[in-house]
């Protein structure tokens, strides 16, 4: 039996204790006991432990993942306007469609208990695993147990982001449940910070250190995630009833407690940063080297990386499974190009930003990450006839010719400002042999096919226009370390520590060929919580945080309501605050009180 079978069997053994409750109508051999007994073994511990990990490639991977839960629906991004796949229901908080029985927090809720499960396992029996062979040394041991306590709250923290009152299990069940109970939150963060704090300190120091492998957890990512829960706990005790009359979290109100808390995140965050250099962490040189596939691990070469899904390992090795996050943001060049490419990928279309997010990234002849971030041109992979393209200016309809005669040169380009009629024609009708290319400014853009791709899940090594990615995701960075702290600073009212870190960022972002360093530096008196919003939208858009971002600072309804677009700012509820406990968990509880439902679903 190959590793990849024994760590799905690993998986799907230990699901028999996973769920807080499920029904018994289900008849099957378990072989639960016996994987049980081999994961006590030193090559059983450490295939439970990379079955985790193998977890990571479908959540960060697939449509109704993490992506799902955080990029549409926000202030930043919409689902296709015209479209009706998965993602349109939970993005467009349809009323009817995105309920309780919704799959997307149907699996964070059904993956998050089952890895708890097994994680528990692994915590309780680290112990008792002979490490006197040579298949598992003391320091492996202490090593992996800290692996699966930031996990273990890894998990947990996704979890109360999203539900809020949750059931806590920290030790391992061994039999399906008909029963359970829905605690407090803040005894989940109990568990959360205890866990990442034993990671911080049993792991790697980085990602760089002790020949750790790509994609392992180091003690750096643990520092950051502490610090987020930190300051995010810090909110929950900030929002008073009176500013937040409808958030679930204001009966939590403490002052005291948030500044106790913001304080900590503060410390944990800014000693993240200043410790970066002694541990082989830095921002990248350039911001598009972010996102760079030559860059992606395993290579070693992007020193921004704190915690990363590998992807990129084939089907006889232990990541295996490739990612669909590359399509979701390309926009439908190919209706006029006439076909598919690889350096432009498979149009999906299935999201594209608001209009407030092509605002946020002003600056543009400074900031690089504009350009770092959307695609601007296109070009002509074979001949086409073209015809003439229209779309309305200044409240007239304009109609422009094209044709695509020149292979390689200019197609389609996307200025990513508003330009008059004259000034499309003048550049595009009168070329001689060279292509009438297409213009599309922001007057354009309509919300289904045609918006400036996003390029930072781009894959350019596929080997065909269509294929699925095996490159690796970034969860954590420095550059959100550097904010976070900034976040911390400034809820602490040290608006000049709070610049001093967002002019890190900025600094790296600014355009060294054309300006002088400190050219985007910004002032204390600049930073405001919504500046710190558009900071992290010029900085990390589409990186799958921006709902929790908007319910952590309580700014979800009012962002959505302000910027969203389509059917968002209308259907946008108070109850959306929280996602709903799925159907499926209720309808398992059959033994005792019925589980609670979250507000309003």
């Amino acid at each position: 039996m190959n590793m990849k079978k024994i760590i799905y069997l690993i998986a799907i053994s230990l699901m028999v204790g996973s769920f807080t409750a499920c029904e018994d109508k289900l008849e099957e051999e378990n072989h639960a006991n016996t994987t049980q007994d081999f994961m006590k073994t030193p090559k059983g511990f450490k295939m439970g432990l990379t079955s985790i990990y193998g977890t990571l490639r479908t959540m960060y991977a697939y449509e109704e993942g993490i992506h799902g839960l955080m990029n549409p629906g926000t202030d930043e991004i919409k689902p296709n306007m015209a479209g009706s796949n998965r993602t349109t229901h939970i993005g467009n908080y349809h009323l009817e469609s995105f309920n309780t029985d919704n799959e997307f927090p149907r699996k964070l809720w059904n993956d998050s208990y089952t890895n708890i499960n097994t994680l528990n396992f692994l915590i309780e029996n680290a112990p008792n695993v002979d490490t006197g062979t040579t298949d598992l040394t003391a320091v492996e041991r202490d090593q992996f147990l800290a692996e699966a306590k930031f996990f273990r709250g890894f998990f947990y923290f996704l979890m109360v982001e999203q539900f809020g009152d949750l059931t806590i299990n920290t030790t391992f069940n061994t039999e399906p449940r008909t029963s359970a109970v829905r605690e407090d939150m803040l005894l989940a963060y109990d568990v959360i910070i205890a866990d990442l704090e034993d990671a911080a300190k049993g792991c790697s120091p980085s990602p760089q250190q002790n020949s750790l492998p790509s994609g392992r957890i180091s003690a750096a990512a643990a520092r950051h995630l502490l610090g987020k829960v930190y300051l995010t706990l810090g909110w929950v005790y900030d929002k008073d009833a009176a500013k937040y009359p409808n958030n679930p979290h204001n009966k939590y109100y403490n002052p005291s407690k948030a500044q106790e808390y913001y304080q900590k995140a503060y410390t944990v965050l800014n000693g993240l940063v200043t410790d970066a250099p002694g541990l082989g962490i830095s921002l990248m040189p350039k911001f598009a080297d972010v996102f760079d596939e030559n860059n992606d691990a395993p290579s070693g070469k992007n020193k921004e990386e704190l915690f990363v899904a590998r992807m990129d390992w084939d089907d006889d090795n232990v990541y295996g499974g490739r990612t669909t996050l590359n399509h979701y943001f390309v926009n439908g060049y190919d209706a006029y190009l006439g076909e598919r490419n690889i350096n432009d990928g498979r149009s999906y279309s299935w999201n594209n930003p608001n209009t407030y997010t092509y605002n946020a990234f002003n600056n543009r002849d400074k900031d690089t990450r504009y350009q770092g971030t959307f695609q601007m041109v296109w070009f002509a992979t074979k001949k086409q006839n073209g015809g003439a393209i229209s779309y309305t200016i200044n409240g007239v309809k304009e109609s422009f010719d094209w044709k695509l005669t020149t292979v390689g040169d200019t197609a389609i380009y996307y200025p990513g400002y508003k330009m008059s009629a004259g000034e499309i024609k003048a550049r595009t009708q009168h070329r001689g042999d060279k292509n009438q290319y297409i213009i599309f400014t922001p007057d354009a853009y309509n919300g289904t096919g045609i918006f400036p791709t996003i390029t930072k899940f781009l894959d350019r090594t596929r080997a065909v226009p269509n294929d699925n990615s095996d490159r690796s995701y970034i969860i954590y960075r420095l550059a959100e370390t550097y904010l976070l702290a900034a976040e911390a600073a400034y809820k602490l009212g040290n608006n000049a520590d709070a610049a001093r870190h967002i002019n890190v960022v900025r600094e790296r972002a600014r355009n060294k060929e054309k300006t002088v360093a400190g050219v985007l530096d910004v002032k204390a008196s600049d930073i405001t919580l919504d500046f710190i919003l558009e900071e992290r939208t010029r900085e990390l858009l589409a990186e799958h945080c921006r709902w929790a971002d908007l319910a952590r600072t309580g700014t979800l309804l009012e962002r959505v309501k302000k910027y969203g677009e389509g059917n968002a700012p209308i259907n946008i509820r108070e109850k959306h605050i929280l996602r709903p406990i799925p159907k499926q968990q209720i309808d398992r509880v059959t033994t005792g009180t019925p589980y609670p439902q979250n507000p309003g679903w």
